[in-house]
């Protein structure tokens, strides 16, 4: 796993804790999208139900935590059929099904994979405040303006479709429907550091209060936010981060 860190992004959601180094970021991204994109292209499934399977099967959490056997070590095709496995889904080992440039679902699971990282919140979180299908959705609006507004150019761009071009639009319409998600998320309320870890680490809150001996409703308190994590008695924070194997200060809130 990538070291945990925490980092300033342009989203305005700050002191973000990432649960990899950047410097896998962008693998992750093309892993999830290619993902996406042959279980749709190849495996004919839909995106939304697949990424659903993706969370159910468990192999999301891992993704999310930072697990560089799947972020960097697996292709998009090898992470798609460890989902079917882990769901008990028969399937035919089938060819990629190549389309033409960057397809729409690719570039959902590059941004859903962006998000998840920016914010640290858990996919299942992300897609219930913006699903797949919306995220899909509104970049090929994106992508449809961009092309329409080239039409109307005169006179024509000559180099309006090379690659390079082509590239750009994507990742402008990408930075666009993530920046959408991101304004949304941030109307909501982010589950506390200490939920995150606790959860991540597979405890209960009487699970953790048995191992860590601070008291049950303490650690419900802070995890509704009736207490203030910050001002607790140290010893708390750092029975709780032994526990939870992590620095006291990651579960400081911001």
């Amino acid at each position: 796993m990538g070291n945990t860190n925490r980092d300033n992004n342009n989203s305005g959601l700050s002191d973000t804790m990432h649960m990899y180094d950047a410097s896998y970021l962008r693998k992750a991204c093309n892993t999830l999208g290619s993902m996406l994109d042959y279980a749709v292209y190849s495996l004919h499934q839909n995106a939304g139900v697949f990424f659903d399977l993706f969370i159910a099967s468990g192999i999301a959490a891992s993704f999310e935590a930072g697990d560089v056997r799947l972020i960097a070590g697996m292709s998009g095709i090898e992470l798609a059929y460890r989902v079917m496995d882990m769901c008990g889904l028969e399937y035919e080992r089938v060819r990629p099904r190549f389309t033409t440039g960057v397809s729409k679902e690719y570039m959902c699971g590059h941004i859903l994979a962006m998000c998840q990282w920016q914010t640290a919140r858990p996919f299942n979180e992300i897609i219930s405040i913006y699903p797949v299908s919306d995220i899909i959705s509104m970049y090929d609006t994106l992508q449809a303006e961009a092309r329409r507004e080239l039409a109307e150019i005169w006179p024509p761009v000559l180099d309006a479709d090379s690659p390079e071009k082509r590239a750009e639009r994507s990742r402008k319409s990408a930075e666009s429907v993530l920046r959408s998600i991101q304004e949304k998320m941030s109307l909501t309320v982010s589950e506390t550091h200490l939920k995150k870890y606790r959860i991540r680490s597979g405890l209960s809150q009487s699970q953790l209060a048995a191992l860590s001996n601070v008291p049950v409703r303490t650690i419900q308190q802070y995890e509704q936010r009736q207490k203030n994590i910050n001002k607790a008695q140290f010893e708390y924070i750092i029975r709780l981060a032994n526990v939870l194997s992590c620095d006291p200060g990651d579960l400081l809130e911001n």
